[in-house]
Parts: structure tokens; sequence; C-alpha cells
């Protein structure tokens, strides 16, 4: 699984998250941005239909090469085996509205294992079903270039199960559907 360590490295640019978000024009994208939880909700809204969940790929991973700041926030050794999805979220048309990579503790959990590599259902959903009780912290905000090089926005959060850091999740978005 090809993971692009450099979505994980969340040193920012200088400013604070909530100062970067705050630099968007579109109230839509500082809310999605600033958000702890509103993803596939405001995608369904802005397109009109659920999105669907489309799995590029995933595996393990040693969380050395996730990142430099991987092994700290998810307190795991650099050696440590993690679980790895990269998936993107898409419309009714078939459109890609964002692209999701996650890296993730692998506790041997089976309901939340299965929700990390399955891919039916968008991750917030099948984790909540698994019973982690999750709760998000955005750790950083701001553009990155989509796959075609235009200007896009990104959220790069983590992800708890009770006090236990559980996955770091970086979503890049469509720039035709989220403004950035």
């Amino acid at each position: 699984m090809d993971i692009d360590a450099e979505v994980f490295d969340v040193d920012g640019t200088g400013d604070t998250v909530a100062e970067r978000i705050a630099g968007f024009s579109s109230p839509l994208t500082r809310m999605l941005l600033s958000s702890e939880g509103l993803t596939t909700t405001a995608l369904r809204a802005l397109t009109g239909a659920p999105p669907r969940v489309r799995v590029l790929g995933h595996g393990l991973l040693p969380a050395a090469r996730a990142g430099r700041a991987v092994p700290a926030l998810l307190a795991v050794g650099p050696g440590r085996q993690l679980l790895t999805r990269r998936s993107a979220l898409t419309g009714p048309d078939g459109r890609w509205l964002s692209v999701n990579q996650v890296v993730a503790r692998d506790e041997g959990d089976p309901g939340i294992r299965s929700a990390l590599t399955d891919g039916r259902r968008p991750l917030g959903a099948a984790l909540q079903d698994a019973g982690t009780g999750h709760r998000r912290t955005v750790l950083d905000a701001g553009r990155r270039p989509w796959p075609s090089g235009r200007p896009a926005c990104y959220k790069t959060y983590l992800l708890w199960h009770g006090d236990t850091p559980l996955a770091l999740v970086n979503e890049l978005f469509h720039p035709a559907v989220v403004s950035p």
C-alpha cells in the first residue's frame, strides 16, 4: 500500500489550524474543515445523495513509513504495523468527492478491523456500529493539490476510541465540490 507520508506530517504552516480555516472564503468550507464529524452529511447535502465508498487499497504498514508524526500521534512504536486504507467518496454519478487516507492501530478487534478495511460504508458510521465510541480532534487543515494539480482543501484528524488514539485520517476534497 502506498501511503503518502506527507499527508500525516501535521506541522502546518506556522498559523494555528483555526487561523488557516478562517482564511477560506466559503462558509461551507470553513464549517467542513473545522467540524469534528460532518463530512458524510455535508457531502450528502452538496450532492443530494449519500456518498459511496470506493476503496482504492488497504494493507499493513510500519508506523515509521506512514509519516514522522504518526508513531507519537497514535502512541505506537515506529516498527508497529498499522492498518492502512486509501479510499474515495463518490457521488451518485461516480464523480470523486474526496480522497481519503487512513492509518490506524491494529488492536485485533474484529469489528474495528472490519470498519477500517471493508469499505462498504463511510468510516465514521462503520466505526460507530463497531462500538468504538469515537470522537475526533482536528489536527491540520489547509490546501494541497488535487490529483489533477488544482488546489483543493484538506483536513487531517485523529480518531479516538475512548482515551486511546485509534486512527489518523486525511480527507482531500474535490475542488469542484468543496471550494478551496
